[in-house]
């Protein structure tokens, strides 16, 4: 399976982005296991899980292909001090994150790559939208009495 340039850019750049998403989600799990929020936590642990699981197939993929990526600069971490701004700057990485697999499946023609590109997609997609609706319910509930149930 060969890959294009702009295919093989791309690629190096979701991989820095879920190298991203993997340090942010990693301190924001911690950080809500540190404030009792066990639920919040376990939540963002298992998209921790998914993501790394993304990730390691595609650096196989880019491996067997023997392309030469970087994992040495990775983007800017938006570490929330609150719940709100954990489950906003999140959700903001996930949208973003959908967002460039989106683009490099419709201008990839391998099979496979096409395959896992829709999977990462599909899995930034669905946890952006989570974090939008529990964002929505802090809204509505108030962030004491969301934090008390819900987290």
């Amino acid at each position: 399976m060969k890959v294009s340039s702009e295919i093989s850019s791309g690629l190096s750049s979701l991989v820095q982005v879920h190298g991203t998403i993997l340090q942010q989600l990693r301190i924001h799990k911690n950080i809500c296991k540190l404030w009792g929020y066990e639920k919040l936590a376990a939540v963002i642990s298992t998209q921790n899980d998914s993501v790394c699981c993304h990730l390691d197939k595609l650096i196989t993929m880019m491996l067997k292909e023997e392309y030469i990526f970087d994992l040495q600069n990775l983007n800017k971490l938006n570490i929330g001090q609150t719940v709100e701004e954990i489950l906003v700057s999140d959700r903001i990485m996930a949208e973003s994150c959908g967002e460039l697999a989106v683009k490099l499946t419709l201008i990839s023609h391998q099979i496979e790559i096409r395959k896992t590109l829709e999977e990462m997609s599909l899995l930034q997609r669905s946890y952006a939208s989570l974090m939008a609706q529990q964002l929505e319910l802090v809204r509505q509930m108030g962030t004491q009495f969301y934090l008390a149930t819900r987290c």
